[in-house]
């Protein structure tokens, strides 16, 4: 437990550093484990509002929380502690859509939901069941932006995550082949035998693999 040399305000903004001291004593656990540092932590600010607590300006922009695509439609939504800025966006607002596939998928289209904080892109066209796509935002130089309602502009982001939402059809729609790698989910050790799980769609090839297989402890 920290003791500051004042009082945080209702709403203001803190970010937390730790940088372990040279020497004892330390944060350690009893076995004498050492705590690594680190930096910009997040916190959560519990200051409940008084009269004479000053009032702290928002100055936290948006960030991006979830993206989800179904068809030509893909939404995007932001943690914001206020609503986002309603100002309407222009042309392709930033956003660029990229598949695996082929050429980049154009955004034709951008709308804000002030309230829900939300972004819906329209594409130029469907998004297949299956198909990868990849999101990327550069903030447009002088055409609107998105920002929260007291002015902070969105950070740029590449190569974002997208959750393909697009059901199965009777239709034509084309099958697409598997191009996302297996990403490492989660790793645990049990004496000598340690157990990395992967988030993948598909099996795993079952090919055996050979010495150390690339992996070092």
């Amino acid at each position: 437990t920290l003791t500051l040399s004042r009082a945080v305000a209702r709403d203001e903004v803190v970010v937390l550093k730790y940088a372990k001291p040279a020497s004892d004593p330390m944060v350690q656990d009893a076995a004498g484990n050492d705590a690594a540092s680190f930096e910009e932590q997040a916190v959560t600010n519990n200051t409940p509002a008084t009269d004479d607590t000053p009032a702290v300006a928002d100055a936290t922009p948006p960030v991006i929380s979830t993206t989800t695509v179904n068809g030509n439609r893909m939404v995007i939504t932001y943690t914001e502690a206020n609503s986002l800025d309603g100002t309407a966006l222009t042309g392709d607002a930033g956003f660029t859509v990229r598949s695996p596939r082929g050429a980049d998928i154009t955004v034709t289209r951008a709308v804000v939901d002030a309230t829900a904080k939300t972004v819906t892109l329209t594409l130029s066209r469907a998004v297949a069941r299956g198909e990868v796509v990849i999101l990327k935002y550069a903030k447009p130089v002088s055409a609107p932006v998105v920002q929260d309602a007291a002015g902070n502009d969105a950070a740029n982001f590449d190569d974002q995550a997208v959750t393909n939402n697009t059901p199965e059809t009777t239709d034509n729609t084309p099958a697409v082949t598997d191009a996302t790698p297996p990403v490492i989910s989660t790793a645990t050790v049990t004496g000598d035998q340690l157990v990395l799980t992967y988030t993948e769609a598909n099996n795993l090839d079952g090919a055996a693999l050979a010495g150390n297989a690339g992996f070092t402890v």
